[in-house]
């Protein structure tokens, strides 16, 4: 973690503070939860005296942006802005970004200490789930005829999405394969490196599905193989941009 610049979310922890927390508030956990679970979970950080005021700070404006503001949370970022801590390595940054670092900090204390804004309600983020399972295999028909296919790995629950891994399978030539074999078929980069497997999200709701962009799905299924459930996304892709891939082999 670190800083890249004087601005109070110019730094790796504090964003990490700042999504963790608003996120939970997304989830509809309550504010004391929220806060309690974001301090157990930086808990480290806060014995470490270089990256406990960031913590605080940005804990406290964030909570006062969204109308949350807890008092034992503003009056310790406000302890840590008057006692200077805060600034602490920036005169070693020269006087323009130290200068910029105080105008930070008190526009920082002005949010704390001025009136709070009305309390916001976050919603969760939009979230696909996908209709592929473990087994599936996907044909994708390139410009020149031959026929791409993709076993479909795992599928992953994350917050943002239930989405597939995906691994392709060594096939050349325009016939599709019956199902039996499918199962005898060895995996293949899909990438310019062995062993690639890629995640494929759908992001946003006008982003096409995997059915938007030409890839179907064949009645044929391929059992688990030997640590599928151990292989971790090398790359992460939407559908399109996939297809795209395929198209330039």
């Amino acid at each position: 973690m670190g800083a890249w610049g004087p601005g109070l979310f110019s730094d790796d922890l504090a964003c990490d503070v700042r999504d963790e927390y608003r996120e939970l508030i997304e989830d509809g956990v309550t504010d004391e939860e929220a806060r309690r679970r974001v301090v157990e979970s930086y808990a480290e950080s806060l014995d470490d005296p270089g990256e406990a005021p960031v913590f605080w700070l940005a804990l406290a404006v964030t909570e006062s942006k969204l109308g949350r503001l807890d008092p034992a949370v503003r009056d310790r970022a406000l302890a840590i802005i008057e006692r200077g801590e805060a600034l602490a390595g920036w005169e070693a940054a020269g006087a323009k970004a130290l200068a910029r670092r105080e105008a930070a900090l008190l526009k920082a204390r002005a949010q704390l200490t001025g009136p709070q804004p009305a309390r916001r309600r976050l919603r969760p983020p939009w979230r696909h789930v996908t209709d592929l399972s473990a087994g599936a295999v996907l044909a994708y028909r390139v410009p020149s005829g031959d026929v791409a296919l993709l076993r479909v790995v795992r599928v992953d629950d994350h917050r943002q999405g239930r989405c597939p891994i995906v691994s392709m399978l060594r096939h050349s030539g325009d016939a599709l394969p019956g199902a039996a074999e499918l199962d005898a078929m060895p995996d293949a980069p899909l990438y310019p490196f062995e062993g690639t497997t890629v995640q494929v999200w759908v992001f946003r709701k006008k982003d096409p599905d995997y059915r938007d962009v030409g890839f179907t799905v064949l009645d044929g299924t391929i059992g688990p193989r030997p640590g599928d459930e151990r292989l971790a996304a090398q790359v992460h892709t939407h559908w399109r941009s996939l297809a795209e891939e395929l198209d330039a082999r």
